[in-house]
């Protein structure tokens, strides 16, 4: 609400109109004012004092404690993305290496490997022949021997071989 400069000097306003208002209500009784307007000259201080008070002390502490209860949650939060990140990190590490062991075990070729990523990324035949510096034909060609090394009758079929392990069971209502 206030910078940290300017809280002395609203201080000191404050402190000043208050003992303006009191010299004034003093003044008042020595000129022989009347009570009701005495008492009225009171509560117009009292309530502006209230509120001074409330605009200048609680609101900026209530602000400070909602920031903290803020930055708590902000920092619970970034916890608990990290360990979804390094969790989701983990996962992929080790669907890699399951991939990598069923290539292994199709016995893929390094290119063939290269290839059948590639295919699981949805990359076209054009895109992956120009990404490996080959000819189209050699693209289908290896994507081809993928397929019949894995015993899948194409992309759809490869995807699904490792998708198929991802997906959780259907559950009965």
């Amino acid at each position: 609400m206030f910078k940290a400069q300017e809280r002395p000097i609203v201080f000191v306003a404050i402190i000043a109109l208050l003992v303006a208002a009191a010299f004034d209500i003093w003044d008042d009784m020595q000129h022989g004012e009347a009570l009701p307007m005495l008492l009225w000259d009171v509560v117009v201080v009292t309530s502006v004092t209230g509120l001074l008070g409330y605009i200048y002390i609680l609101q900026p502490y209530a602000a400070r404690l909602a920031n903290k209860g803020l930055e708590r949650k902000t920092a619970d939060q970034a916890a608990d993305l990290a360990r979804l990140h390094a969790l989701a990190r983990k996962q992929l590490e080790g669907l890699g290496a399951y991939m990598s062991a069923q290539f292994d075990g199709w016995g893929l070729t390094p290119a063939e490997k290269d290839v059948a990523l590639m295919l699981l990324k949805g990359f076209s035949m054009k895109e992956i022949a120009n990404l490996r510096e080959i000819t189209d034909r050699t693209a289908r060609q290896q994507a081809t021997t993928v397929y019949s090394k894995a015993g899948l009758n194409g992309r759809a079929a490869l995807s699904a071989y490792f998708l198929e392990d991802l997906l959780l069971p259907q559950t009965q209502p």
